[in-house]
């Protein structure tokens, strides 16, 4: 399957080659553009208070892959995560 890119979100097969199917790289690549979006989207948050995201999951073979890869991405951002498995 061919990765998908829509307004929906990303679709794609688990592994093969980087941008044809949803390899790890195209995982941290896209919460990493995500997590960015965010911080410029919250660049006016008052003081003391973080930006944070909840982040779950299905319970796909690979969930636990992608799940840990999102959330080490934004939280090496320095978005705060809740995970909510």
């Amino acid at each position: 399957m061919t990765l998908i890119k829509s307004i929906s979100g990303i679709r794609g097969t688990i592994g093969g080659q980087v941008g044809d199917n949803l390899t790890p790289v195209d995982a941290v690549k896209f919460a990493s553009a995500y997590g960015t979006f965010l911080k410029e989207c919250a660049g006016n948050l008052e003081n003391g208070r973080k930006l944070q995201v909840v982040i779950g999951r299905d319970a796909r073979i690979s969930g636990p892959m992608i799940h840990n890869l999102v959330i080490n991405t934004l939280v090496g951002l320095g978005i705060d995560v809740i995970d909510l498995g």
